[in-house]
C-alpha cells in the first residue's frame, strides 16, 4: 500500500499542533503579555470541525494507494476544514474578549500550525485532480470566500490583526499603494532595460561578458547594504539636479529604495531573454530565412514569439520577487508595507509586524498568480511552457 506521506505528514503535524500547542492567545491591552488558550478552551465544540478534518486527512492518506479516487473527498474535506478555521477563531475571539475594546486575541502557534498542516493536505489532494474539476476549484475557492464572508459578517472584528488593520485603515492603504508602485515600477524598469541588454547579449558575443556582470553585480550585494550604498550618491545627485531634487530623489526616501528593485529585476529579466533567445531551434530560424524573410522578419515574426513566454517568465519572477523585497524600503523612508513591519517591531506589536509581513506575502502569491494567468493568457497554446 502507498502512503501519501505528503498530507500524512501536514495532517498529523496539524492534528498534535491544534491538540497540543496554544491556539489562541488572550491579552488585557496591546502590549501586555498574552495568555494561552488551548483549542478546547478557545473553540468549544468547534474544534471537532479542525480535528476532525486533520484526522480526515490523515486517514484518506493512509487509504491513498489502497483505494483511488480518494483526492476528491479528500480536497473537499481539507478545504473544508481550513475555510472553517479563520470563522471559529474570529467567533471564539468575540467570546473571549468579552466585549472588552482594549483586549486583543491574537492566533496562537497551535492555529498557525494547524493551518498549515490543512494548507499541505490541501495542496497535496488538489495537485492530483484536473485543474478543471469542480472539487478542485470549490475546495481552494472556499477559504477566501468563507474568510470573506466572515469578515463582512462581523465575526473577525475582536481578531487583534482586524483591529490593527481597522485603526491603521488609511495608513494601511497609502502604504499599501506605495508598496505597489515601488515593485510594480521598478519591475517595468527593470523590463524596459533588461531585455534589451538580454538581446545585446544574444546578438553581441563580445559585449555578453561585460553584461553579465552587470546584471549580476545587484544580487551579489546584500539588499541592506546596496541600499546603505546608494545614499551618498543619490543625496549627490538629487543635490546637483534641482529637477530631480524636487521629485525626491535624495539619499533617502523612495529614490534608492526604486532603483535596487529596478537593479535586481535586471538579472532575471535578461538571463531569461538571452536563453529564451538562444534556446530557439535554429532549423525553425533557417526555415523562415528560405521562406525569404528577412532578419527582422525573422525576428519579429519567428524567433520573438517562440521566446516570449521564457522572457514574460523572467518578468514575473522579477516583479514577484520585487513584491516581496520592497517591504525594505521602509528601512530608508521608501515607505510600503515594511512601514508597518517595523513600526510593529519599534512598538513591540506582533500583531502589527503580522500585518505587514502577512500583507507583504500575500501580494508576492497573488502577483505570482495573476501574471501566470495573464501569460497563459497572452501567449498561444502551441508555444507555452509547462510553467505558463
Amino acid at each position: 500500500m502507498s502512503v501519501d506521506w505528503i498530507t500524512l505528514a501536514g495532517a498529523a503535524g496539524g492534528f498534535l499542533s491544534a491538540a497540543l500547542l496554544p491556539f489562541l492567545s488572550l491579552r488585557p491591552n496591546r502590549i501586555l503579555e498574552g495568555v494561552p488558550r488551548g483549542l478546547l478552551e478557545s473553540l468549544g465544540p468547534g474544534a471537532g470541525i479542525v480535528l476532525g478534518a486533520l484526522s480526515a486527512a490523515g486517514i484518506l492518506a493512509v487509504l491513498h494507494g489502497r483505494r483511488p479516487g480518494l483526492d476528491t473527498p479528500g480536497a473537499l474535506l481539507s478545504g473544508a476544514g481550513l475555510a472553517a478555521l479563520l470563522p471559529l477563531a474570529g467567533a471564539a475571539a468575540g467570546r473571549l474578549v468579552g466585549g472588552s475594546p482594549v483586549a486583543r486575541v491574537s492566533a496562537g502557534p497551535g492555529f498557525w500550525l494547524a493551518a498549515a498542516g490543512l494548507g499541505v493536505a490541501l495542496f497535496s489532494f488538489t495537485r492530483r485532480l484536473p485543474s478543471r474539476s469542480p472539487a478542485r476549484i470549490a475546495s481552494l475557492l472556499a477559504v477566501p470566500a468563507a474568510a470573506a464572508a466572515a469578515a463582512l459578517a462581523g465575526l473577525l472584528d475582536d481578531l487583534s490583526l482586524v483591529r490593527e488593520l481597522a485603526a491603521r485603515g488609511s495608513t494601511f492603504a497609502a502604504e499599501l499603494a506605495r508598496h505597489l508602485a515601488l515593485a510594480g515600477g521598478s519591475a517595468s524598469l527593470g523590463a524596459a532595460v533588461g531585455v534589451p541588454l538580454g538581446l545585446a547579449m544574444y546578438r553581441r558575443p563580445r559585449w555578453r561578458g561585460a553584461i553579465s556582470v552587470a546584471v549580476s553585480a545587484a544580487q551579489v550585494v546584500p539588499t541592506l547594504s546596496l541600499l546603505g550604498l546608494l545614499i551618498v550618491p543619490m543625496a549627490a545627485l538629487g543635490a546637483a539636479v534641482p529637477v530631480l531634487g524636487r521629485l525626491g530623489v535624495r539619499g533617502v526616501g523612495w529614490a534608492p529604495a526604486f532603483t535596487v528593485l529596478s537593479l535586481y529585476a535586471l538579472l532575471p529579466i535578461a538571463g531569461n531573454t538571452f536563453a529564451a533567445l538562444g534556446a530557439v531551434d535554429p532549423g525553425i530560424l533557417d526555415a523562415a530565412r528560405g521562406m525569404g524573410m528577412s532578419r527582422r522578419q525573422v525576428f519579429l515574426r519567428v524567433q520573438a514569439p517562440l521566446a516570449l513566454p521564457v522572457i514574460l517568465a523572467g518578468i514575473r519572477t522579477a516583479f514577484t520577487a520585487n513584491m516581496g523585497n520592497a517591504i525594505l524600503a521602509a528601512l530608508v523612508g521608501g515607505g510600503g508595507l515594511g512601514t508597518l513591519v517595523f513600526l510593529g517591531l519599534a512598538q513591540a506589536a506582533p500583531d502589527l509586524i503580522l500585518l505587514g509581513a502577512l500583507s507583504t506575502a500575500a501580494l508576492a502569491l497573488a502577483a505570482d498568480r495573476v501574471l501566470a494567468l495573464a501569460i497563459r493568457g497572452a501567449v498561444p497554446r502551441g508555444i507555452r511552457t509547462e510553467d505558463s
